[in-house]
């Protein structure tokens, strides 16, 4: 069977809900019902309170309920960049590859062809083992076993030198190789080295006869390495024997990070100065922030940033806004000021530990200094890439510390970026204190290995429960919203209060996507409030997370809150907002296609004038090519109903009958077949139905 043929007429799928496709929904009666029943009778007892808790409980009043009353956010703008904004230099923790020359903006380093790239990176003497990731500093080392002073030869000042280092009497010096690591990548298309060239030795020697006769240089782009992660060279120039105290090697603009020189000529000889020179962005650069300390817990809203596209012409840079290059920033949330845990060795034989603090272990003989961790605890991870201006923050909150990286990256040699200013929206004071949740299927609160295994692309009823804590100074919220990737999920029940009553919200709101539910006649009171939602969703993907949040929907300029995955229901023993899909259905990409009608009849009456071809495709994580067709039964193609990209998620096409051509095709059996083309494979499932008139 043949692919669709180009330029067909084609329609797009739509997405389609449980509430209209019966197959997929949970069996009648499935979800509990009934006004007023109490979540005591489906095993959710008052809970103790959850560690997340306790030490922010004994702020409230026990004996008395207070009555809420909102105090309203306040939305504010933490910026660095811009007249108004901080410096970059104050807040920056390490940087690489990036420029602060411009007042109150950074960018990626760029050069002209008479910029020295040498001088102006951090060099140490070092050899490394194997591959080193792109950094912000500089290495330098030779291949004999004695040490050299090698530094001074890439300094930027041509007085100083590697001195008698490589004139010793009797010692050929062919073989001696030198190597740098620049760090990270660098446009490059000249290299010079010469020794000093003014100046004579105790002997009355000039120093500038004591250069280098002969080499052979070599460069890597930073990109090709051996099995043994070393770095691949090519050579770009070969000399055995020259006259010239100072070498200069010119070569086409290119990418370098390592460099090799080896010394071909047995003469002594020393080295002044290593230069490189390039025209051109560095192709990466980063730039990393302190902690930032907002003072006081903030509810995190969105990222923005300005930004200039630049292109280099000649040795002057010009705004381009079609300039190849593009910026990404990453961020996390704190509960305290450093995001790291350190630990002293306190019984060196059994390697018992304790932790202590950053000064603290500073002070520590190397002995009993023990590892660096991450603190997982009190730090979120990383958050995914923020790819454009104005995106939401969807990390823990509330968080009084943050701390964001800025990654630029340049599709072409002589395009760069500069970032002129970056700002985190946040509201003080936050809507609660602490928000805490877990999901799991409603009939197994104590799924084995603690995590809700479900089908992928059926409907199941989750129970969604929800701890909050809501102290006096806090906005509030009156409103729910559970994040359903890909499925239009179907509300089933709502369940509120210390004994789990359940209660009619004021409205709800299903779509693609998300559940909302509105309850400001039952607004969450001062202190502890529990909740639980009950719905039908569908799971398409393997591990999806299932978020929520909670809003005040009557704040002019409510932000929403994201809740925390933890143990929110002591009956629920998941903890958390994954689901996993079982084995069967997680090594399933497309679902079985089915038709909404054995038999249609399109005869323009309106009555029953096209048939729906429905199917769902699961675990995929990025767009594949989709091509649903018609055939007749003798394999001929008859119409292409659909070509397009699509993702995991339930779907939908209508056929009215027709063929290529817009006529109505003869009555009769025709076959509808579906064709996912995946990376590795094309998947195919089909369907039969009949037009009759």
């Amino acid at each position: 069977m043949g692919r669709p043929r180009r330029g067909q007429s084609t329609r797009s799928a739509r997405r389609v809900s449980g509430a209209h496709w019966g197959q997929h929904r949970p069996r009648p009666g499935s979800a509990l019902r009934g006004s007023g029943r109490s979540l005591l009778s489906m095993g959710f007892q008052p809970m103790g309170l959850h560690t997340t808790i306790a030490r922010l409980a004994t702020l409230c009043i026990a004996a008395v309920v207070l009555a809420p009353q909102p105090s309203v956010a306040e939305v504010r703008q933490w910026v660095v960049g811009r007249d108004e904004g901080a410096a970059w230099r104050e807040h920056e923790l390490l940087s690489t590859a990036m420029s602060f020359d411009m007042p109150g903006t950074i960018q990626l380093v760029a050069f002209t062809s008479k910029d020295n790239v040498i001088p102006s990176l951090t060099w140490v003497d070092g050899f490394p083992s194997g591959y080193v990731e792109e950094r912000a500093q500089a290495l330098i080392w030779d291949n004999v076993a004695v040490v050299r002073p090698l530094l001074e030869i890439v300094d930027g000042i041509d007085t100083t030198s590697t001195h008698l280092a490589f004139k010793r009497f009797g010692i050929a010096q062919d073989g001696t190789k030198f190597f740098f690591d620049l760090g990270t990548r660098f446009p490059a298309n000249r290299i010079a080295f010469f020794p000093r060239l003014e100046g004579i030795s105790s002997e009355g020697r000039p120093f500038s006869e004591d250069y280098i006769r002969g080499y052979v240089l070599k460069v890597n782009d930073g990109a090709s390495f051996n099995e043994r992660d070393e770095p691949i060279y090519a050579p770009i120039k070969r000399v055995d024997f020259t006259r010239e105290n100072t070498t200069q090697i010119d070569f086409p603009l290119q990418f370098v990070r390592y460099i090799e020189l080896e010394v071909t000529s047995a003469n002594p000889f020393e080295l002044a100065e290593f230069q490189l020179f390039g025209t051109g962005f560095a192709p990466a650069g980063s730039y990393r922030s302190k902690i930032i300390d907002l003072g006081e817990p903030a509810n995190f809203s969105r990222m923005e940033w300005t930004l200039e596209k630049l292109r280099q012409s000649g040795d002057e840079l010009v705004v381009e806004p079609a300039a190849d290059a593009n910026l990404t920033v990453v961020m996390r949330t704190g509960l305290d000021d450093s995001p790291r845990v350190y630990y002293e060795y306190t019984d060196l034989f059994t390697r018992e530990r304790q932790v202590v603090t950053e000064d603290e272990y500073k002070a520590l003989d190397e002995s009993v200094r023990g590892p660096i961790d991450d603190d997982q605890v009190n730090w979120s991870l990383w958050s995914p890439p923020f790819t454009e201006s104005g995106q939401p923050i969807q990390l823990p909150s509330p968080r009084r510390y943050f701390q964001f990286e800025v990654r630029i990256e340049s599709g072409a040699i002589l395009d760069g970026l500069r970032l002129t200013s970056l700002s985190v929206e946040h509201t003080i004071p936050p809507v609660a204190q602490v928000l805490v949740a877990e999901i799991s299927q409603l009939d197994i609160p104590r799924p084995p290995g603690d995590v809700p295994i479900v089908t992928a692309g059926d409907f199941t009823t989750f129970a969604y429960d929800v701890v909050a804590q809501i102290e006096e100074t806090d906005t509030g919220f009156d409103a729910l919203r559970i994040l359903t990737p890909q499925s239009t999920p179907v509300f089933r029940q709502f369940f509120t209060g210390e004994d789990g009553v359940e209660v009619t919200p004021d409205s709800v709101q299903a779509k693609l996507g998300s559940l909302t539910i509105f309850f400001s006649s039952q607004r969450p009171e001062i202190g502890i409030h529990r909740m639980r939602a009950v719905f039908d969703a569908q799971i398409f993907i393997q591990g999806t997370s299932v978020e929520a949040e909670v809003f005040d929907s009557q704040a002019e300029d409510g932000v929403p809150q994201r809740v925390q995955p933890g143990d929110a229901n002591p009956e629920v023993l998941t903890n958390a907002l994954r689901i996993l899909t079982t084995a069967a259905s997680a090594s399933r990409l497309v679902s079985s296609l089915a038709v909404s009608s054995p038999v249609f009849t399109p005869n323009g009456d309106g009555i029953n004038d096209q048939v729906e071809l429905i199917y769902s495709l699961l675990q995929l994580v990025k767009p594949v090519e989709v091509t649903v067709e018609i055939f007749d039964l003798a394999g001929r193609p008859v119409h292409t109903v659909l070509e397009a990209e699509s993702t995991s998620g339930a779907y939908a096409v209508a056929w009215d009958g027709r063929d290529d051509q817009g006529q109505v095709v003869p009555p009769g059996l025709y076959l509808a077949v579906i064709q996912v083309h995946t990376e590795r494979e094309t998947l195919v499932r089909s369907s039969s139905m009949g037009v009759a008139y």
